[in-house]
């Protein structure tokens, strides 16, 4: 059963963590009562969300086994970069000062940054029939497949 492993705070507004700090999940339902998304919408807050980011887990809600729908740390990044609310908005300028910063503190200029990040997009692809984002990997012998995509190569 997943459980609550921490909270975090931002703009005045607590979200609780499930599972674990390094590879958290987050409770949908709690990510739209953050940003003031409607109640009965929450389906439709997730559907910014890659299908390998969302998943529905089993949880003792009100004292019955229910099934919940959670999202990974990538998914609570798109669902507050997509959203038009203030604390969207607020995240995002967040997010985009903290890119640049990181860049300038590598050396890079946009152009170089723009180029590292344009020779990672060559080893990313999205199945046409599936819609499910893939990743090169090279295998043993030196031919290349596509496999799901996973943050860590794995």
């Amino acid at each position: 059963m997943i459980e609550k492993v921490g909270v975090i705070s931002f703009d005045n507004r607590l979200l609780d963590v499930y599972s674990s700090l390094d590879d958290p999940l987050f409770m949908a339902f709690d990510i739209a009562n953050m940003i003031d998304y409607s109640r009965g919408n929450t389906w439709n807050m997730l559907n910014v969300c890659e299908d390998d980011e969302k998943l529905n887990l089993p949880m003792v809600v009100a004292g019955q086994k229910r099934q919940v729908s959670f999202v990974n740390e990538n998914g609570l990044y798109n669902i507050l970069s997509e959203s038009r609310k203030p604390l969207g908005r607020k995240w995002r300028r967040i997010i985009h000062d903290e890119l640049i910063k990181l860049r300038k503190s590598r050396g890079k200029n946009v152009v170089e940054q723009f180029e590292d990040w344009d020779h990672e997009l060559d080893t990313l692809f999205i199945d046409p029939e599936t819609g499910i984002m893939m990743q090169s990997v090279t295998i043993q012998g030196g031919d290349v497949i596509q496999i799901p995509y996973n943050k860590n190569g794995e």
